[in-house]
């Protein structure tokens, strides 16, 4: 029998009165399992289940997905249409295109006509711009038994009276009283897409984000632009210091899906910087950037599941990018395949440029990471470097220990504790520091409020004290960047001093506001002191002649007003930042109020 689309339209109104007959007596009877999902917040799913021949498919089993996800669909063939070229399942009409993929082991030249009524298939699809179904792919040999849906949600009606429904581009799914909430993503798919981002998804579920070139290319693109002001960064009206300017940037990103554990990535970035007024000696102009930020292979479950290699140049990030947020030349380990814990090792060496002070760089980088659950890990760590500079005979050790997480959505806490060995100059290191703190949000509540407490602390050294150098230093990768109660990035140290946490207390307290479901105002406080006296600051002043009298440990304070708006008709994310930084008695006489003005702008292409 086969079923067309115009069958299928005069038979509507018989298959939803069907639906709320069968559906009434199943749903009634207790809250059912399914409403534990939010499908507001839930871009896709995956369904188990079996079709009902009154025209629905009833779901037993119900998994969210973490990202929107191309169409799949496995079952059996219930038409086919030679003339169109088309074949039916779960009452979807799917066109079999010139650049269908057939798949079949031992086979070849498999080919639309081969397909039978009744026949087992798993097929991948997308949706062309009128709506239509289109097979991009179809597996015939290997299928399971079980009928399984997997797609983005168009549509939902879900609110515990029958019939309960989800829909996927027209394909109707019915929920029931005895629907099962899966949890969500398994753990290991948590983890690769938490390691790989986008290179973990299956090659069949990658979205048209982008433009995806022979079903194994996605090319995407965004536009970037930042304005900024600094003004007084010498805290003196005596030196010229003043400074603007402005700096657009195209990203071209390829990702490439070429197995099921193969992929690679690639970031080219072109930005030129423009000085638009400046009392600063500021360097000639020079000709468009044009770098890879990102070239790398990553190779999946490689003799083992779970084990992975990611070789070239890559991106080195962190919840706080309190040890890294840089792009790195680099051979990476993972392990993963003993949940809940993630072994990470890495040799890391500037291969081509990057930056000056990394050429002499060389560091091994164990991290040990414990996922109490998918919101919350402790890691320990190692970082051993290796400086071939030989003015400085440098070999410090890092030792860490650190947490990152979120609480029943109230609380977001972390601490970081590292301890710095080794020498340096001839020294040895013996340093630590420590940061922690949390932000508490309350989204019950209009505007969902936020508040942020944190305290950090790292030592210092006094000039010439002995052999032992006591001044912690943080790696040199860091940029101490993330969210606080808001949907934009910080300097959560500070915007204008952006110091290096190095012989520092710093004290940071903060309030938010989301007057808007995309857009948050945040205002963040710091208090700065030395840990030891001392004519030396890590930090982002002028120097000289704006550095610190060795005789006052009172560097001073800072106030930040953080304006953010994500996601601005799909495509554009703005954020405005402005700094205000009052020296302490350690800059006397210098008391001018340093300043910080900073647009962005990124446009997703």
């Amino acid at each position: 029998m086969q079923f067309t689309r115009s069958d299928m339209t005069s038979r509507n109104s018989v298959i939803a009165l069907m639906m709320v007959l069968l559906a009434a007596p199943i749903v009634y009877g207790g809250e059912p399992e399914y409403m534990k999902l939010n499908y507001e917040n839930v871009p896709a799913v995956e369904v188990k289940g079996y079709w009902d021949t009154s025209g629905f498919f009833v779901a037993t089993d119900i998994e969210a997905l973490p990202k929107d996800r191309r169409p799949k669909l496995r079952g059996e063939i219930q038409a086919i249409n030679p003339k169109k070229q088309e074949i039916t399942m779960y009452g979807i009409e799917i066109e079999i295109e010139e650049d269908t993929q057939f798949r079949q082991d031992g086979a070849e030249n498999f080919a639309f006509d081969d397909l039978e009524v009744g026949q087992r298939v798993e097929v991948s699809c997308k949706i062309d711009a009128d709506g239509e179904w289109e097979a991009r792919k179809i597996t015939v040999e290997g299928i399971k038994e079980s009928d399984k849906i997997k797609g983005t949600i168009t549509r939902t009606s879900v609110d515990g009276n029958p019939p309960d429904t989800l829909e996927i581009h027209g394909l109707r799914i019915i929920l029931t009283k005895d629907t099962d909430v899966n949890e969500p993503t398994g753990f290991y798919n948590e983890l690769e897409q938490s390691l790989f981002a986008g290179l973990a998804s299956d090659d069949d579920d990658v979205q048209s984000e982008g433009f995806l070139w022979r079903d194994r290319v996605l090319l995407t693109a965004d536009y970037r632009q930042t304005v900024f002001t600094e003004n007084e960064y010498d805290l003196s009206e005596t030196y010229p210091s003043d400074h603007f300017e402005t700096e657009p940037e195209l990203r071209f990103e390829m990702t490439g899906y070429w197995s099921e554990n193969v992929r690679t990535f690639g970031q080219l970035r072109l930005r030129k910087r423009y000085f638009i007024e400046s009392e600063r000696d500021t360097p000639p102009p020079r000709s468009i950037d044009k770098n890879f930020f990102q070239l790398y292979l990553l190779a999946r479950n490689v003799g083992a599941r779970g084990l992975a290699f990611q070789i070239g140049r890559q991106d080195f990030d962190e919840p706080r990018e309190w040890l890294f947020d840089e792009h790195l030349d680099a051979i990476r380990m993972y392990y993963y395949g003993t949940k809940p814990v993630v072994l990470e090792v890495a040799l890391i060496h500037q291969v081509f440029d990057v930056k000056d002070k990394f050429k002499t760089w060389t560091d091994v980088f164990t991290q040990l990471r414990w996922f109490i659950n998918r919101e919350n890990f402790v890691r320990s760590y190692v970082i051993s470097r290796t400086d071939t500079d030989t003015t400085r005979n440098r070999e410090p050790v890092w030792w860490g220990l650190g947490y990152s997480g979120h609480i029943h959505d109230l609380v977001k806490p972390w601490f970081e504790i590292s301890l710095m060995r080794g020498n340096d100059k001839g020294k040895n290191l013996n340093a630590y520091a420590f940061d922690i703190g949390a932000t508490f949000r309350q989204e019950s509540y209009a505007y969902i409020p936020s508040v942020t407490l944190a305290y950090a602390l790292a030592t210092g050294d006094a000039t010439g004290a002995d052999n032992i150098d006591h001044e912690f230093r943080q790696t040199g990768y860091e940029d101490n960047v993330d969210y606080l109660g808001g949907v934009t990035t910080v300097r959560y140290y500070g915007e204008v001093l952006d110091p290096e946490l190095s012989n520092l207390k710093i004290l940071t307290a903060g309030i938010g506001f989301r007057p808007l479901a995309s857009g948050s105002l945040e205002v963040i406080y710091h208090s700065y002191r030395q840990e030891k006296a001392d004519d030396g600051l890590r930090g982002n002043l002028v120097d000289p002649p704006a550095r610190p009298n060795e005789i006052s440990a009172d560097i001073g304070w800072e106030v930040d007003f953080a304006l953010g708006v994500s996601k601005i008709w799909e495509h554009v994310t703005v954020s405005w930042i402005y700094g205000i930084f009052k020296p302490g008695q350690a800059f006397a006489p210098f008391t001018k109020t340093a300043k910080l003005n900073r647009f962005n702008l990124k446009i997703d292409i």
